[in-house]
C-alpha cells in the first residue's frame, strides 16, 4: 500500500479564509501549506467558492493593516473605496452618530471592495508565493485523527497526512464534524438583500448604517457613485422586494433610508437574497485541528464585521503557529484560542444583538438608545472608543 503524502498543514476551504490564512501561514515561516477547495477554477482563475459571489466587503482599518503586511494592500485599493467617515441613524428617532477618519487621525476607516476582486487579489497573491499548493477540485471524503496529525481521504483517492489541520470549508463545515464539534445554527428568520446602486451624485466617501423597525440596512461606498445596499428584514418583507420592478425597489429604499440624506438613486444593479443564519462552533480547536473563518462563526451583517473578525483570528494563528514543526500541538492551538476568545464573544453579542435593540420600542429601552447616540455625537471620546473596535485597530 502506498504511503500516505505527508505535509505540515493543510487547509481546507479555498475561500477568503482559506486563501488568506495559507499567505499568512507562510509569511509566518511555514514551509508548505496545502490548500484544498471543493469547487473549480473558472476560465479566468477566480474560483466559484461561494465566498467570492455578488456581494461586497468592508474591510475594517485593522485588516488592511494585515493586507499591507502581505504586500497586497496597493494592488487591493486599486477596486475599493476609501471608507471617509460612517454614518449611524435610526430612522423617525433623535441622535446620529458620524465617525470621521480625519478625527481618528487616520487617512481612512477602512474600504470596501467586491467579493470577486477581493478573491482575485489573494487568489493570485496564492499563485506567485511559493511553498503553497492549491489543489482545486479537490473533495475531502473523509478526515481521522492520528497519534501525531490527521489522515486526509480525497474524493480523488489520495491520502495526506498532516500535522495541522484547518477547517475552512464554511458555516456547514464537513471537516469541523470530522473533529468532532458541533455548532449551533440560529436562523433569525430575516433575509438581506445585496445589491449595487448608483446614485446621481458622488457619495462622498461615506458609509451609511441606518436601523429601522425591520432591521438594519447599509449603504457601503465603491468605486465610482456605486454603493454596495445590505438591506436585511424578515422574509415576509424582503421576498416582494427581490422580484419587484426596479422603479418600486428604488421608492421603498429611499422611502426607508431617506432621500435627502442620500439623494437620487439613478439605477440599480441585480438582487440577491440570503438568510440570515448565524453560525457559532462550540470548541473551536481539538489536538492538530482548528476552525476558522465561517466554520467558526458568521455574523449578522450590521457594521459588516464578520470578515474583519476572522481576519484577527487568522492573523494571530499564524502568528501562534508560526515556522514551528508540531503546528498542530494542542497548548499552542489552546493558547491561541484563548487569546481570541473575548473578541469573538464581544462581536458576536454585539452582532446578534445590535439589530434587536434597535427594534426595541418599549420607553426606556428606546430611550436609552437614543441617548447612546446623541451622547457619541456630542462626545468625541466616547466615538473613538467604539471607531477603535469597529476599525479592528485594538486586536489587528
Amino acid at each position: 500500500m502506498t504511503a500516505p503524502r505527508s505535509v505540515p498543514v493543510a487547509i481546507v476551504g479555498g475561500g477568503m479564509a482559506g486563501l488568506l490564512l495559507a499567505l499568512l501561514l507562510r509569511q509566518a515561516g511555514q514551509r508548505q501549506v496545502l490548500l484544498l477547495e471543493t469547487t473549480p477554477l473558472q476560465d479566468d482563475g477566480l474560483p466559484l467558492a461561494p465566498s467570492f459571489d455578488a456581494r461586497s466587503t468592508a474591510l475594517s482599518a485593522g485588516t488592511l493593516q494585515v493586507f499591507d503586511q502581505l504586500g497586497l494592500r496597493e494592488t487591493l485599493l486599486e477596486q475599493a473605496e476609501p471608507i471617509l467617515s460612517v454614518d449611524v441613524s435610526r430612522k423617525s428617532r433623535l441622535g446620529q452618530v458620524r465617525i470621521n477618519a480625519a478625527e481618528e487621525g487616520l487617512p481612512m476607516l477602512g474600504a470596501v471592495t467586491e467579493n470577486r476582486w477581493l478573491g482575485r487579489v489573494l487568489l493570485a497573491a496564492v499563485a506567485r508565493v511559493g511553498g503553497i499548493e492549491l489543489r482545486a477540485p479537490c473533495a475531502v471524503r473523509n478526515a481521522r485523527r492520528q497519534p501525531d496529525g490527521y489522515l486526509i481521504e480525497t474524493e480523488q483517492g489520495e491520502s495526506i497526512h498532516c500535522r495541522l489541520l484547518v477547517a475552512a470549508d464554511g458555516a456547514h463545515s464537513r471537516v469541523r464534524q470530522a473533529f468532532g464539534l458541533d455548532a449551533r445554527h440560529q436562523d433569525t428568520g430575516h433575509e438581506a438583500i445585496f445589491a449595487n446602486i448608483e446614485l446621481q451624485r458622488d457619495h462622498g466617501g461615506v458609509a451609511w448604517e441606518r436601523f429601522l423597525d425591520a432591521g438594519p440596512m447599509a449603504l457601503l461606498p465603491l468605486p465610482g457613485r456605486r454603493m454596495a445596499l445590505v438591506w436585511t428584514g424578515t422574509q415576509r418583507r424582503m421576498a416582494p422586494l427581490l422580484e419587484c420592478p426596479s422603479e418600486q425597489f428604488i421608492a421603498a429604499l429611499q422611502d426607508d433610508f431617506g432621500i435627502d440624506r442620500l439623494g437620487p438613486i439613478a439605477r440599480i444593479g441585480s438582487r440577491h437574497r440570503y438568510p440570515l443564519v448565524l453560525t457559532h462552533a462550540i470548541g473551536q480547536v481539538v489536538p492538530f485541528g482548528v476552525v476558522v473563518g465561517n466554520a467558526a462563526h458568521t455574523l449578522h451583517p450590521v457594521a459588516g464585521q464578520g470578515f474583519n473578525l476572522s481576519v484577527r483570528d487568522l492573523a494571530l494563528l499564524a502568528q501562534t503557529v508560526g515556522d514551528s514543526d508540531t503546528p498542530g500541538a494542542l497548548t499552542g492551538l489552546q493558547r491561541y484560542h484563548a487569546a481570541r476568545a473575548a473578541d469573538q464573544q464581544q462581536i458576536v453579542q454585539a452582532s446578534r444583538l445590535l439589530p434587536e435593540l434597535f427594534r426595541a420600542t418599549w420607553g426606556p429601552f428606546a430611550h436609552s438608545r437614543q441617548l447612546g447616540l446623541v451622547a457619541m455625537d456630542l462626545w468625541p471620546r466616547l466615538r473613538s472608543g467604539f471607531a477603535a473596535r469597529a476599525m479592528g485597530v485594538q486586536h489587528a
